[in-house]
């Protein structure tokens, strides 16, 4: 049959026995490797642990499946039954040791009896039932097995009553307790049973309650969704095996579990369809459609389908039940037309056929769930580093230890001298960029104005005078804006941040604004300034109050580079501090103590921060109130250079503008430069803006010499009032604004270091669940010790088996699958 489990054995044949206790051995090892794993709760959305789910409608015989299985009673009162989930763990144990059930309850989910939900939502599937860790408490053990029907019966009132206490309802333990009274009418926790007897199949598997169609009020149809949410969570898992039970009393096609398993990708695959009351069914028409599923031409699922008879008389012993479903299918017609198919009649069949897929699922899933234990385990211990147990001894110590160890990385950055710490390299650049600020920003003057026309000796019309004058620039000029050097190079401009920045000289991005001259004076304007100030007698004389108004007029800008050299210097400052506080104290940023220190850090930056400000304000009022140098020497110096510069560029302006006038050579003629540096002061005329000349040299000068002066006097006030003060005042500070050092250093050292209810719950579920993992991989690697020890014995048998199967009279292999 297409898709059919390899399962079907022949138990008549010799080689075969043998070969079932070899996967006998298999499944108690695997079987119960899978079980432990299950139980220590390390089962979740990732880890998918396989198992076996029974599901189907209500009244399809899934009781009596369960209890043919099982070789247990499980209740028929309505209401308990099938109103929770019921985990069975079967295992053979040894010949001499007595029949044993465990029952736990296991509790994956709170109830929230204020949770007003009318239907389950795609955040909330269970309606008011929250996930939560998984807790075991067991309820009772058992070694009588007349006493199971009613300890489960009790067990799973337990489970639906979840606000009364679990000991109420333990049997010897429940007088007074109301039998027919329950809270919840399903609910997702689980009973689990751990039967283990001499001779018992190694098998798990879950019983799911069956899906209902519609709930007895309207107040409870958000059940109808939640038991079909329930069941969707489990089946649709890669690692689950389904079993569908269909009775064959009704139509196929009415099957709400069948629907479901449709309904979600892959789950048809991982299906193994089992027919029960085959007994009730009638021939004719709907026979037919019983045996068309089972030759697979309908509905066909990709384990195939198996048929079961069960006695519905719970008084009938399991033992007489099994005879009793033989001899059905000894009879017609299931060993008449169905022949082909008796190798999946009876639960003993489907018992084989089960440990046989079982052992399959788990023998390929099994590296993989090792893997993602392992996974899980890494991740884990990562979380854990980062959520260390916070000090119970001697925290005074550790915390001082904490604080020293920030102090000296403080003052290693601010100190430098290393690729480690590049505080100082990196200030260094921006304090180059201020200085070159400042120098960009130097006053310039327009070369010409429109007086100069009147001296230019020209040969034209009267007419031709009244063209306006303007700065024509000649072949190879340069920019008349930068008078430090004789040659300067053009200015260039700053960059934008929209995909069109220029190379703006600049290392940082601090002082991109400051790209041109701050003041562009005019020949007329300073021959005003000089005239409003003249005071004394002699006309044509330069009055020192001029050239003290050009001079503050030159500096008036500087407040604003300065300002942004503080801002940059101050936040560089505040940044390393940051990271080394989420460095040092990389264990407590969770704790009020992470808290504070960024508190006291940003409280006192800004302190010094505004104390600099005032300082450095002072510094730049004075500089633009009383403009003084004592440095006599390098000012004329400086007033040279600056002369010889600009007496050049304005000559070279005028002859340009005469040869202009003229019309004798293009702008683009190579001998129009020659042709200006021929022209005499004789031919132009005399300068009728020389004083004015002379004014802007100084004022230049004196320009060069203030903000030399003014950069040296900011950036050292950076050393004084920032880098000295945080390396050698910030920690004490910081433990003065702590008080760890009064009377209750030791209350208040804890209250600083205790973390907060969110970080230690975190932590204390994380140590939870590392332990369940460790015993995880503790029991794995001792168990995977001892399959290699076995393994080659195993091998040695079967290859035995397999020879003595080559030798069969008939030479036909049986159908068990030697598959590892």
């Amino acid at each position: 049959m297409p898709g059919s489990p390899s399962g079907a054995v022949n138990p008549g044949h010799g080689p075969t026995n043998e070969s079932l206790d070899i996967i006998s051995q298999d499944m108690k090892t695997l079987v119960k490797k899978i079980q432990d794993l299950r139980h220590l709760g390390i089962e979740d959305s990732k880890i998918a642990l396989p198992k076996i789910c029974v599901v189907g409608d209500q009244s399809t015989g899934k009781s009596s499946l369960i209890e043919g299985m099982s070789e247990i009673q499980v209740p028929r009162s309505a209401g308990t039954c099938t109103r929770c989930p019921m985990e069975i763990n079967l295992s053979e144990s040894d010949a001499n040791q007595p029949w044993t059930c465990r029952i736990i309850i296991s509790r994956k989910y709170m109830f929230d009896g204020n949770r007003k939900i009318k239907l389950p939502k795609k955040t909330h599937p269970l309606g008011p039932w929250i996930e939560q860790d998984q807790e075991d408490e067991p309820f009772m053990t058992l070694t009588q097995r007349d006493q199971l029907q009613e300890a489960i019966k009790w067990a799973q009132l337990a489970i639906l009553n979840p606000s009364r206490p679990q000991l109420e309802y333990v049997p010897g333990q429940n007088q007074g307790t109301d039998p027919q009274y329950y809270q919840v009418k399903f609910s997702p926790n689980i009973v689990r049973l751990d039967i283990s007897a001499p001779g018992f199949p190694n098998l798990s598997f879950y019983d799911l309650p069956g899906v209902i169609s519609q709930a007895e009020f309207d107040e409870e149809r958000y059940l109808v969704s939640l038991v079909e949410n329930l069941v969707k969570d489990y089946i649709s898992q890669d690692n689950c095996i389904v079993l569908l039970t269909l009775p064959m009393t009704d139509d196929a096609t009415n099957s709400s579990a069948a629907r479901l398993i449709r309904d979600i990708r892959g789950a048809k695959t991982r299906t193994l369809g089992v027919l029960t009351k085959p007994d009730r069914t009638q021939s004719g028409e709907s026979f037919m459609q019983w045996m068309e599923i089972l030759s697979g031409d309908k509905f066909a699922l990709g384990h195939g389908y198996y048929v079961v008879r069960n006695n519905p008389n719970p008084a009938i012993d399991h033992h007489q039940a099994r005879e009793e479903e033989t001899e059905f299918f000894s009879s017609h017609p299931w060993s008449t037309d169905l022949v082909n198919h008796q190798g999946r009649f009876g639960t003993r069949q489907l018992q084989t056929a089960l440990s046989c897929l079982l052992l399959e699922q788990i023998q390929g899933c099994l590296p993989r769930i090792i893997q993602q234990i392992d996974e899980r385990a890494d991740s884990i211990n990562a979380e854990l580093q980062t959520l260390p147990d916070p000090p119970e001894a001697n925290i005074t110590y550790i915390l001082c230890q904490k604080l020293n160890h920030l102090k000296d990385e403080i003052r290693a950055h601010i100190n430098g001298g290393s690729a480690k710490y590049p505080l100082q390299k990196i200030w260094g650049h921006t304090a180059m960029d201020f200085k070159r600020s400042l120098s960009k920003t130097r006053p310039t003057v327009q070369l010409l104005a429109q007086g100069d026309l009147k001296m230019l000796k020209v040969d034209q019309e009267e007419g031709d005078s009244d063209c306006e004058v303007t700065v024509h620039r000649a072949v190879k000029r340069k920019t008349p804006g930068d008078c430090n050097t004789p040659a300067p190079a053009p200015p260039v401009t700053a960059g934008t941040t929209n995909g069109q920045s220029k190379e703006t000289g600049y290392v940082t991005a601090h002082f991109t604004q400051f790209d041109k001259p701050a003041k562009m004076f005019q020949w007329e304007e300073i021959r005003e300034i000089n005239e409003d100030s003249y005071r004394a007698g002699i006309p044509d004389q330069t009055d020192p109050k001029a050239i003290e108004i050009m001079n503050q007029m030159s500096v008036k800008h500087w407040d604003k580079p300065m300002l942004a050299f503080l801002g940059a210097s101050h936040k560089l400052v505040l940044n390393m501090l940051m990271k080394q506080i989420d460095e040092v104290f990389r264990d407590y940023h969770q704790t009020s103590l992470y808290r504070e220190l960024k508190l006291i850090i940003e409280k006192y930056l800004q302190k010094l921060r505004k104390d600099h400000l005032l300082h450095a304000q002072e510094n730049y009022k004075i500089e633009c109130h009383k403009p003084f140098t004592m440095a006599t020497s390098a000012l004329e110096t400086a007033t040279r250079a600056a002369y010889s510069y600009l007496w050049n560029r304005r000559h070279l302006a005028r002859a340009n503008k005469y040869i202009e006038m003229q019309g004798k050579y293009a702008a683009d003629n190579p001998r129009r430069e020659a042709e200006m540096k021929k022209l005499t002061d004789a031919e132009l005329g005399p300068d009728m803006f020389a004083q004015e000349v002379k004014m802007m040299a100084t004022t230049r000068g004196y320009y060069e010499i203030a903000s030399s002066r003014f950069v040296d006097s900011i950036c050292q006030s950076v050393h004084t009032k920032l880098f000295s003060k945080c390396r050698e005042e910030l920690i004490t500070v910081i433990e003065k604004e702590l008080g760890i050092f009064e009377n209750n250093a030791m209350e208040r050292c804890l209250e600083l270091m205790a973390e907060d209810p969110e970080r230690q719950r975190r932590r204390q579920n994380l140590l939870k669940e590392k332990e369940k993992i460790t015993k995880a991989q503790e029991w794995l690697a001792t168990a995977k010790k001892h399959d290699d020890d076995e393994m080659s014995d195993r091998e040695d048998t079967i290859h035995r088996l397999m020879k003595a199967q080559a030798a069969d009279e008939d030479g036909t292999f049986p159908d068990m699958d030697f598959r590892e």
